[in-house]
């Protein structure tokens, strides 16, 4: 499958011990490409509150999930289950360690190109305890763009 159209709804979540629950939800379009072997679905994130965005991949493959977020708060992330990743996260202002625990990690698409993935993590930045994180993405084949 070579970048079909996808529409995406995006659902986060941040669990954090001294503030209410940060949610999160986004409809974006992207695209799908790949095999039942690796899978790549690529969008762009917006910010509601400014013009910044931020281009996403994730690459779907052997029960492992990749994340590369570019723009200007970036971040390259492995999800596994059961094992930490440690990376940076990128800002204007200079980079942070950043590390992940992820306790979930499933995908699932059809054949047709309609699917999900949920991940489930615990975030630490600089060595410190941060929160617990849902993200869910469902996709399905968009017959409508690129359409006149």
């Amino acid at each position: 499958m070579k970048n079909k159209p996808v529409k995406l709804t995006v659902t986060g979540v941040a669990y954090n011990r001294s503030e209410e629950d940060e949610a999160m939800r986004m409809t974006t379009f992207g695209t799908l490409s790949g095999s039942p072997k690796l899978w790549k679905l690529r969008y762009t994130e917006r910010q509601a509150d400014s013009d910044e965005k931020h281009d996403i991949t994730m690459t779907m493959g052997d029960g492992v999930v990749t994340v590369a977020r570019k723009g200007s708060f970036g971040s390259d992330l492995v999800f596994r289950k059961g094992h930490r990743y440690e990376g940076s996260y990128r800002t204007p202002y200079g980079d942070l360690d950043m590390g992940i625990f992820p306790t979930q990690v499933d995908y699932r698409i059809s054949k047709e190109g309609d699917g999900e993935v949920s991940l489930r993590y615990q975030l630490d930045i600089q060595g410190r305890y941060t929160s617990v994180h849902k993200l869910d993405i469902a996709f399905e084949t968009n017959k409508q763009v690129g359409r006149a």
